[in-house]
């Protein structure tokens, strides 16, 4: 797939790229760091908003190597949102324990708020 056709279709690559960086265990800053792209242009891929073509290009490339996916990969992928994730849980949880949607929801919040310190304060964010 051409990378003009991605850029027509970048609301949907954004969500992609959101499902894919997730899936393999990044935080938007963490992702940021290692392909070097800065924090608010990849909100700004994730969210489709890049009005730029080559801008987008640009840094879909450096995202795609990192992930070491085609443009056509990343367009197919299917979240593994839907598998069970290892979660560490307190000693007095129940072993079959699973996270309602609500609470999946407002831990998915708290991650993205510590995302947005991380940009604000990032000497008070430990990696």
């Amino acid at each position: 797939m051409k990378f003009d056709d991605l850029f027509e279709q970048r609301s949907l690559v954004g969500a992609k790229l959101k499902d894919c960086i997730r899936d393999r265990g990044y935080t938007k800053i963490s992702f940021a760091r290692h392909s070097d792209i800065s924090s608010l242009t990849l909100d700004e891929l994730l969210n489709g908003s890049i009005d730029n073509k080559s801008s987008f290009v640009k840094h879909l490339q450096k995202a795609l190597t990192l992930l070491n996916m085609t443009g056509e990969e990343l367009i197919v992928y299917h979240s593994s949102a839907k598998k069970p994730a290892t979660v560490v849980y307190p000693q007095n949880a129940p072993y079959d324990h699973e996270m309602s949607d609500i609470a999946r929801r407002q831990y998915d919040l708290l991650l993205d708020l510590i995302d947005l310190c991380a940009i604000y304060y990032p000497e008070s964010v430990q990696t």
